[in-house]
């Protein structure tokens, strides 16, 4: 009997032993004019309840239904995969890139993880995510050569190591291409493993082991295995062992494993120090009441902006809030960066630009004018490779112009699950939904009510105030500060200025300082910045000299 489905005639053909039915799946190579997907053989098991054999990459050992209808597919696997042909065809795809980089079912350097919510299926080796896949989506993610990959098709890509000196990029592969598999992609592919393998070889663990799904990953090569997970789902984490039962949520240990070669040996024998909350307390000084609620004001909508008078800590505050949320002491650019916007401050730096280049072709120069991404599409492109929360932050937000600078950018901090083409390049891009965007404002140079409504409404805000009691609280962990010095800023900042938003924040004080230091601190800082807001009152000014009765009195001399 001879069946034509899917561009393949199938031959049913007896097997030796009763038991078997032989399907021989022939591709339309010798039917001319018709589509040749690529060739592969299956045995069917009669028996309803015998399992899966191993039997080779290009053979599987399935059971005989005799409705013929696949069991369907249990959660998560139902959202990433969709049906089950899909979930064979992505396990051994992933089965044979471990193969293909030199692991195997008990290799520490891969992890195996379901980012996003569990709508993906993701192999990391080392600090890199190599494979990722979603039906949803309808890609399979593969990081490759640049060169041999663009010279052959024309996949949106991100560059989310460009760092590196590999020139490796993340394709977007339509998934039915990439079930396809092509003669062209098959030779990218080769030619990217043989530079992966060289490049983690060294590696002894994977910074995303953390999130890794042990059973998932020994189903890779165990097709019973597969098949009862397939149909009955991830077990818990209390039974598996490893992995976790909900969405990933802590960050990976990445600092662990560095970029930097000379540095693998000692990088991976050490643990990255861990930031927790306890930690956030210690450095800055806050109530529990005030940590808790930034850090859920930060999770809740993605954007906060702290703003306040200068030195009140805003800067401070917010790397330390990004090292918590990331829950790393150190964590790597890709996971937390920080920049400043001032007056110059572009569009074209943020999010894209055009930049010009000057190439030599055939012994001439030649200008192009290819569109590049800004540090933030960059750094979402990353976030979006990555397991757990990303930080960007964005100082003295104010500075720039806020709407001209974010561009569509206002429509994407809202709508995470949406894309939108960017103006030079085409690209759609979107914002992960790891990344969260803190911004830091100081009242003194711009008034808050200077900011877009529109883009207002998309951030939470939260006010620093110049603050004694915070201030009292470092003081008690420094025994040999100043006596009077408490007593001095508390009254500096009560009585000196009016307008809280110009308040002297104590960050100026929160050092070690000796008599002679805080005179010198005084009079050239305190006293020019007082000298200056009050510039057409000097009397006002001159009260709080250091030499003035005020302040004298206050050191009680």
């Amino acid at each position: 009997m001879v069946i034509a489905a899917d561009g393949v005639v199938n031959f049913f053909l007896s097997a030796p032993s009763a038991s078997y039915l032989r399907v021989l799946r022939v591709p339309l190579l010798f039917i001319p004019d018709l589509p040749i997907p690529p060739p592969s053989t299956y045995t069917y098991a009669r028996e309803p309840n015998l399992p899966y054999r191993s039997l080779s990459r290009e053979k599987r050992v399935m059971p005989l239904d005799d409705d013929a209808a696949p069991r369907p597919l249990a959660a998560p696997f139902a959202a990433i995969f969709g049906d089950r042909a899909t979930a064979d065809w992505a396990f051994d795809r992933f089965a044979r890139t471990i193969e293909r980089l030199g692991g195997g079912p008990n290799d520490p350097r891969f992890a195996l993880t379901l980012p996003h919510g569990r709508t993906m299926l993701r192999l990391n080796l080392g600090n890199w995510a190599v494979l990722d896949v979603s039906a949803r989506a309808g890609v399979l993610h593969l990081t490759a050569l640049i060169e041999p990959m663009v010279g052959a098709f024309s996949f949106p890509r991100s560059e989310p190591y460009a760092r590196s000196d590999d020139s490796m990029a993340v394709f977007s592969v339509p998934l039915d291409t990439a079930r396809a598999w092509p003669e062209e992609l098959r030779r990218v592919y080769e030619e990217s493993m043989i530079v992966l393998a060289e490049r983690f070889g060294r590696y002894q663990s994977s910074p995303s082991r953390r999130f890794h799904q042990a059973e998932l990953f020994r189903a890779l090569f165990d097709t019973a295995e597969r098949e009862r997970l397939l149909t009955d789902g991830l077990p818990p984490a209390s039974v598996a062992g490893e992995g976790r039962a909900g969405r990933e949520r802590s960050a990976p240990a990445a600092r662990a494993l560095r970029e930097t070669r000379p540095q693998w040996g000692a990088s991976q024998q050490a643990m990255p120090e861990p930031y927790p909350r306890a930690n956030f307390l210690a450095d800055t000084y806050l109530t529990e009441e005030t940590a808790d609620e930034l850090h859920d004001l930060l999770r809740e909508k993605r954007q906060i902006i702290l703003y306040g008078p200068p030195g009140t800590g805003k800067t401070h505050v917010a790397r330390r809030l990004g090292r918590w949320l990331t829950g790393l002491a150190d964590p790597p650019p890709e996971r937390l960066t920080i920049i400043q916007f001032h007056p110059a401050y572009s569009y074209e730096e943020f999010i894209e630009g055009i930049r010009p280049e000057s190439r030599e072709r055939g012994g001439r120069f030649h200008v192009d004018y290819p569109a590049r991404p800004g540090v933030f599409v960059r750094f979402c492109r990353q976030a979006a490779h990555i397991d757990g929360p990303c930080v960007f932050i964005i100082d003295e937000i104010n500075r720039g112009n806020i709407a001209r600078i974010f561009g569509e950018l206002t429509l994407l901090l809202e709508y995470r699950d949406e894309a939108i083409p960017l103006p030079y390049s085409g690209e759609r891009f979107r914002i992960p939904p790891n990344v969260h965007l803190i911004g830091t404002m100081n009242t003194a140079d711009r008034s808050i009510a200077l900011v877009d409504f529109a883009l207002r409404r998309r951030f939470h805000f939260f006010h620093f105030a110049a603050d004694p009691d915070l201030f009292d609280r470092w003081l008690a962990r420094q025994p040999s500060a100043l006596p009077y010095l408490g007593a001095l800023y508390r009254r500096l900042a009560a009585e000196a200025i009016d307008d809280p938003n110009f308040a002297i924040g104590p960050s100026a004080f929160m050092r070690e300082l000796d008599e002679t230091g805080l005179a010198r601190l005084w009079r050239r800082t305190i006293m020019p910045y007082l000298e200056e807001y009050y510039i057409d009152q000097p009397a006002r000014a001159r009260l709080w000299a250091w030499e003035g009765d005020v302040v004298r009195s206050l050191r009680g001399s």
